[in-house]
């Protein structure tokens, strides 16, 4: 007999940013609703067009998958709410979705018995596809709920999630500066401002495509890394810009050849020198 649903959310912060408002075949599943106050809940519940307000989390039957999906910030306070509410949380599931935190944020829930996990939602590809991790029969649980998207789960295993924010500030907050450098570094040959961008684009893009395509053996860092010459003429290029290229560059290449496993380091010229 097919598993019948009942997702109880518990929510704060703007609905309409949330991720759950996203997937309609979720908020169809969705029953009570609990805000930090009734008009918040009333509100949510306008706004996705699914769901019965609730004042307390009492209201809220024992037998629901438990959704917490809500900015970080108000995640603590939730969870003080309902470890508050309901002492013993035996034999329930209960979920976040609240950007980089995972089921260990959930431990004083775990702690009274409830099976946790946490969804991320990833917006990659053209179906919706949810990395989840957490308790097996939590997993297994939201991999139910999830199914009603015709998207895929992707099992990350217990507290994996920090490795896929790692790909992502890897991929956005490190890679930015980069960019930044190699065009304010065209920029400073006297390549106008559109054309070093085009280049800095193409450049990236067939890195890219050549990772795709081959992996590390696109790497091509010589056995002591580039030249010598080639360092020190980049270095004085880059001397007395006056927006910390050099030291910038510096730093990036010798972090490179680390990670690629080269056991010889271009050389940091003394200060002053």
């Amino acid at each position: 007999m097919k598993e019948t649903l009942n997702l109880a959310l518990l929510t704060a912060g703007s609905i309409t940013h949330n991720p759950v408002s996203r997937y309609p075949g979720i908020v169809k599943l969705i029953g009570p609703v609990k805000a930090p106050t009734f008009r918040e809940a009333s509100r949510a519940v306008n706004a996705l067009k699914g769901g019965t307000a609730v004042r307390s989390i009492e209201e809220m039957p024992s037998s629901s998958l438990f959704l917490l999906s809500a900015p970080e910030r108000y995640v603590p306070k939730l969870i003080r709410d309902m470890v508050e509410a309901v002492p013993d949380w035996r034999g329930r599931e209960v979920a976040l979705c609240s950007g980089a935190l995972d089921s260990r944020d959930l431990e004083p829930l775990a702690k009274r018995g409830a099976h946790t996990a946490s969804i991320t939602p990833l917006e990659l590809f053209d179906k919706p596809v949810f990395l989840v991790e957490g308790h097996p029969r939590a997993v297994q649980r939201w991999r139910t709920v999830l199914a009603t998207t015709r998207g895929r789960v992707l099992d990350i295993g217990l507290h994996g999630l920090p490795l896929f924010t790692t790909a992502s500030d890897l991929t956005s907050l490190i890679l930015l500066p980069l960019l930044e450098a190699a065009t304010g570094s065209l920029r400073r040959a006297g390549i106008p401002l559109a054309d070093a961008q085009k280049m800095v684009e193409r450049m990236v893009s067939r890195t890219v495509r050549n990772h795709v395509k081959s992996g590390s053996k696109t790497w091509r860092v010589p056995p002591h890394g580039p030249s010598r010459l080639r360092i020190e003429r980049q270095m004085a290029a880059l001397a007395g810009t006056g927006a910390k290229l050099d030291a910038f560059y510096q730093d990036s290449l010798e972090a490179a050849i680390r990670f690629m496993g080269r056991t010889a380091q271009p050389k940091r010229k003394a200060a002053g020198a």
